[in-house]
């Protein structure tokens, strides 16, 4: 009896397939964005504490979080504006407001463990709005913003 054994490079995975769409701006400036949020929301977690809020370094972020809704709500209209990808659409437009939402969070918190529950839940949103993006769309996606938002919201 021989024993057969595959070459290595037969056993190696290949890389994930990353989406087309994350190479184009506005797109990868998001994906960019969201990976440097990430990085300081994590940073900032390690020592939450009230006095951050004063910190103009730590505001500076909070208005970067604001200004990373705000792009991708504008991703959301270039999506529609394409009248393709439904699932990554509405999406982005989730994100946006669960951004905007931590936004307010962040500048509203009033205990340390408040600012660590926020932080550590903006921590995952902003992975989740790499991954949205990166990962191509599946037959399985569609989403309907009509659903998810009512008709003002597509």
């Amino acid at each position: 009896m021989t024993l057969m054994v595959a070459p290595l490079s037969a056993c190696a995975t290949t890389p994930a397939s990353v989406n087309a769409i994350a190479k184009e701006q506005p797109y990868a400036g998001i994906v960019k964005q969201s990976g440097a949020l990430k990085a300081r929301s994590d940073t900032y977690n390690k020592a939450p504490s009230l006095t951050l809020l004063n910190n103009a370094k730590f505001q500076a972020f909070v208005a970067d979080v604001g200004n990373l809704s705000e792009q991708n709500l504008k991703a959301h209209f270039d999506m529609k504006a394409r009248g393709t990808d439904n699932d990554l659409k509405c999406v982005l437009k989730g994100v946006s407001i669960d951004l905007k939402l931590k936004h307010d969070a962040l500048l509203a918190a009033k205990t340390d463990a408040e600012l660590k529950h926020t932080l550590t839940e903006l921590s995952a949103l902003l992975s989740d709005n790499i991954d949205v993006i990166t990962t191509p769309a599946t037959v399985q996606s569609g989403m309907d913003c009509v659903l998810e938002f009512g008709a003002s919201g597509t």
